[in-house]
């Protein structure tokens, strides 16, 4: 991926002898937001949609909302918590972006919609842009919910980067996704191994926390990411979202 980048890429492309991944520039989020050009392959193909991944076994009757996913009996995308298909199916459990459930559950406390409880899972969908859960947001989607919360980190394709497991001790990275380095200053550099319409390597995210490389209670040994927050309190704008287009 580093010599397609480097080949394909208007901003790596005085790179193309380097070797090493500590070798390439570093890439501030903003810099990138503001010119996504620069690090575009317009020629690449369009990434596939992906699995959910369900964090404890074979998931039950699952909708995933505002992420492009692939569907089946047992699992479902829908565009909007309003729409009147997403009632009919009456989900056990529910996958979605970390602003999309916050939205949700205001409008399950102010009475603005008829929610059916759910009775598995609550599967939260961050990423280097929206940042990661807080305690805060873990205490008001449990009191609104009443399941258990597992969050997961997706690129900007939507392919999976880290996930939460039973064990609720970080996110276990998907290591043929992602490289995380963790920078002098404490900040998390993410490099993207999977998505060939946007090559990125070490961006820097304004995101510290820690990488735990011991076996997890869940019984795995891959390295997990604990502690995420941002580091500063600069925030990101919604039209840098709207760029970003995750």
């Amino acid at each position: 991926m580093m010599s397609y980048a480097t080949r394909e890429t208007r901003f790596y492309r005085d790179h193309h002898s380097t070797k090493e991944l500590i070798d390439l520039p570093r890439v501030e989020l903003l810099d990138y937001l503001r010119h996504p050009e620069g690090f575009e392959v317009e020629s690449a193909p369009v990434h596939p949609r992906q699995e959910l991944a369900y964090p404890i076994g074979r998931p039950p009757r699952t909708a995933v909302l505002g992420q492009e996913i692939v569907s089946g009996i047992r699992v479902r995308h829908f565009h909007s918590y309003r729409s009147p298909r997403l009632a009919q199916f009456a989900p056990e459990a529910l996958a979605a972006p970390s602003d999309t459930i916050r939205a949700l559950a205001q409008s399950i406390e102010e009475g603005e919609i008829q929610w059916k409880p759910l009775r598995h899972a609550l599967i939260v969908f961050n990423d280097v842009v929206r940042g990661a859960l807080s305690a805060e947001d873990r205490d008001y989607f449990w009191k609104v919910f009443q399941v258990p919360v597992f969050e997961q980190f997706r690129g900007f394709a939507g392919e999976l980067l880290g996930q939460e497991c039973e064990a609720h001790e970080g996110m276990h990275l998907q290591q043929a996704n992602v490289i995380v380095e963790q920078a002098s200053d404490g900040q998390l550099l993410f490099s993207f191994l999977r998505n060939p319409r946007t090559p990125l390597f070490r961006m820097a995210t304004n995101l510290t926390g820690r990488l735990a490389y011991g076996r997890c209670d869940c019984g795995s040994s891959t390295p997990r990411l604990l502690d995420v927050c941002r580091r500063t309190a600069t925030p990101v704008s919604r039209r840098h979202l709207a760029v970003v287009n995750l």
